[in-house]
């Protein structure tokens, strides 16, 4: 058949994917690590970082858009272990992209101005002995959308960014950065008045006693002391004001630090005993109360923040209390962002899309089938859309959803070593989640490494770890 014959018979086609969510993007480094990630369309990718020398492990669940719709995502500070499914895939629609970054919140998913130091003083080093140099505000802000642009069609405006704990604030931080990239940010159990003596020490703590990093004070925004720091610049309450002219939208989730039920008072008990459970109540009333101070600054200035307060303290019973709720008022919010389409399904579009998808259906289009007079017509032919990076046996193998690459030899990327162990709780496999902070424990692995050389290398599979929680 001619390829205008083609095209008029593909305009009575379903639309095809702008990205197929069943079929791993093998060409991005992106496959699936497990049958339960198949199964709900969750893709493990490494990406490049070009700022912290690395490969980064990132999970993307691609949304069921037609090619030429929308594609707006929401960004998760952590992995796929939250067990409160705030980042599952039951929760979010199809219709949103979801993606994952791991390893970004054991040092606060921020640009550091010097290495972290572990306990002894020594800095944390990658597995090849390189200083480890977290640089996640650039990673997140710059480098990332513009690989899920290229690979995922997934839009640079209009997004959502979730965070849980000390990933909180930092969402509302990073949103209020990059607010083209981010009209939505989603704040659990966060902090927002870091810079002040009571962040100043607050902060610290929590780096050295959950993430056992000592220096916290200095290594991350500088020394509050002294000049060129960026404390001012990181500081929720202090830059919140721009959210109304940014046009932007926040929702801040928060306990009161009260154990609500016997499951939360047993799960902090598990960590640790009464101390857990002290620290656990004392670290949700913390956020309690930024949350409220934020409030009340959000009233006088009637800025777009909506508030969701509950019984509970810093705990995965508490949070899994209003992930539903949270997870709806982030889409509802998004679709204020939504801009209309002038793509159609017409014939033409979806051709080129099949093209796009399968250049081997050109040559088919393009055969003229030959005839006799007294011969009825074929029937039309069915134009099937295939994708080219679907991964072989060998691509699909599943890596740990943690794990990056590693390499002993020049020019290759690495992990930082593990100097702390993590005490979370078991928890079930969520397909798709916000790999959130684990209340009140944690460990250290981010996922950096460095390369002398212009291009990345190969990633070879490695494992690694990331707890969130203070």
């Amino acid at each position: 058949m001619s390829i205008t014959t083609a095209i008029g018979l593909a305009g009575g086609i379903s639309p095809a994917f702008a990205v197929d969510p069943t079929v791993a993007r093998t060409s991005a480094g992106c496959s699936f690590a497990s049958t339960s990630d198949h199964t709900n369309n969750v893709q493990t990718c490494k990406v490049w970082s070009e700022s912290m020398q690395s490969y980064v492990t990132v999970k993307v669940r691609p949304s069921d858009q037609p090619t030429g719709e929308q594609e707006q995502a929401v960004y998760f500070l952590g992995g796929i272990n939250d067990p409160s499914g705030s980042a599952g895939s039951s929760l979010y629609s199809a219709q949103y992209n979801l993606v994952m970054i791991n390893g970004s919140t054991s040092t606060w998913s921020s640009d550091w101005q010097s290495p972290p130091l572990d306990s002894d003083g020594n800095p944390l080093t990658t597995s090849s002995g390189e200083a480890y140099d977290p640089q996640w505000e650039t990673f997140i802000g710059e480098e990332l959308p513009d690989y899920l642009n290229e690979n995922f069609a997934i839009d640079q405006a209009g997004n959502a960014i979730v965070g849980l704990s000390i990933s909180g604030g930092q969402a509302v931080n990073l949103a209020l950065k990059y607010p083209d990239l981010f009209k939505v940010a989603l704040s659990t159990s966060g902090y927002y008045q870091t810079n002040n003596p009571i962040g100043w020490i607050l902060i610290p703590f929590i780096l050295s006693s959950r993430q056992g990093i000592s220096n916290g004070l200095d290594g991350m925004w500088g020394n509050p002391f002294s000049a060129g720091n960026t404390w001012a610049s990181n500081d929720v309450f202090g830059r919140i004001w721009q959210t109304k002219p940014n046009g932007q939208t926040i929702i801040v989730s928060t306990g009161n630090g009260l154990i609500a039920s016997q499951a939360e008072w047993d799960e902090l008990m598990a960590l640790g005993g009464i101390g857990e459970a002290v620290m656990g109540s004392v670290l949700e009333f913390v956020s309690f109360v930024s949350a409220v101070i934020l409030n009340a600054q959000a009233a006088i200035l009637g800025l777009p923040i909506d508030f969701i307060y509950t019984n509970g303290a810093h705990t995965w019973q508490r949070w899994g209390r209003t992930d539903e709720e949270e997870a709806k008022k982030v889409q509802d919010a998004l679709k204020k962002y939504q801009v209309p389409t002038t793509t159609t399904n017409s014939g033409s579009a979806i051709a080129a899309s099949l093209v796009a998808n399968d250049p081997t259906v050109l040559s088919s289009l393009t055969e003229v089938p030959t005839t006799d007079d007294t011969t009825a017509p074929d029937e039309p032919d069915t134009i099937a859309a295939t994708t080219a990076d679907s991964p072989t046996s060998d691509e699909a193998l599943a890596p740990d959803p943690d794990a990056v690459p590693e390499s002993d030899t020049a020019g290759e990327t690495s992990e930082v070593d593990a100097s702390a162990t993590s005490d979370s709780p078991v928890t079930p496999d969520v397909p798709v989640a916000q790999d959130a902070p684990e209340p009140n424990a944690g460990s250290l692995a981010p996922v950096v490494g460095p390369d002398a050389n212009p291009a990345p290398p190969e990633p070879v599979d490695e494992a690694a770890s990331d707890s969130d929680a203070p």
